[in-house]
């Protein structure tokens, strides 16, 4: 008896579970099919840069093909009483602008527009200018050394890059200034260990917030940086570059 009374119970259990899994997938079908696509950008305004490139994409479907990027939106990148309509180039794939020149401390706004879709806006605060103390043209750095420089107004993040003349890369690090400090330290032998020697051109980069929230902040759920009416990055960076003799042992 027991047996003949579990089996129904146990059929008719299967046959819950299993209308709850259709209606499960039902619901995150009908949940895809009402998703409307958004605008999706990238830009990364550098001083070093005498035009600045934006990327013009847009979200899918989960499945949906990605298709090429977005050449027919009316991209303006502007500041204070400038603007600038940027312009497709197909060879690279993204809106370049004019040539103009990025300041520090100002803030920068991108509008997007594209028949279908939310205008997205975005807005990006440039880094403030720096001043390289050490190490300065023709210093020698070595592992006991310590970089140091004043600290770029605005700044969520830095880099340091090395590279030479024949085109190799040496050493590089992200380093996360505190906002407190007027000078910014940054102890080699804290960053490097390994032996390196040679003359190398040394390029220190300062981020904003919306580059820092995009790729470093904790989680995984920043989509938007800088960005509204849609999701990406429009970020910006200053840059000071010197040179030095490097002998790391």
């Amino acid at each position: 008896m027991r047996t003949s009374k579990a089996r129904p119970f146990i059929s008719a259990l299967l046959i819950f579970l299993g209308s709850l899994l259709l209606l499960h997938n039902g619901c995150e079908n009908d949940a895809d099919l009402q998703y409307e696509p958004q605008l999706n950008v990238f830009g990364v305004l550098s001083n070093l840069q005498q035009s600045q490139e934006i990327i013009v994409d847009r979200t899918y479907r989960i499945d949906e093909p990605a298709g090429p990027v977005i050449d027919d939106a009316f991209v303006v990148l502007s500041r204070n009483n400038f603007s600038d309509t940027l312009e497709f180039s197909y060879s690279n794939e993204r809106y370049i602008s004019g040539p103009f020149t990025l300041l520090p401390e100002v803030t920068h706004e991108l509008l997007v527009v594209k028949e279908g879709f939310d205008t997205l806006h975005a807005a990006t605060t440039m880094p403030g200018n720096f001043i390289i103390f050490f190490p300065v043209y023709g210093d020698t750095l070595t592992l006991q050394d310590t970089i140091l420089l004043t600290q770029s107004i605005g700044a969520a993040l830095y880099s340091i890059a090395f590279t030479q003349n024949t085109g190799g890369y040496g050493p590089f690090a992200w380093h996360e200034p505190d906002p407190s400090d007027t000078l910014v330290h940054i102890p080699v032998g804290e960053y490097w260990d390994e032996p390196v020697e040679g003359y190398f051109t040394i390029y220190i980069v300062a981020y904003d917030s919306n580059f820092y929230d995009y790729y470093f902040a904790e989680g995984d759920s920043i989509i938007q940086a800088g960005v509204t009416g849609g999701v990406g990055l429009f970020g910006s960076m200053w840059t000071r570059v010197t040179s030095s003799y490097v002998l790391f042992q």
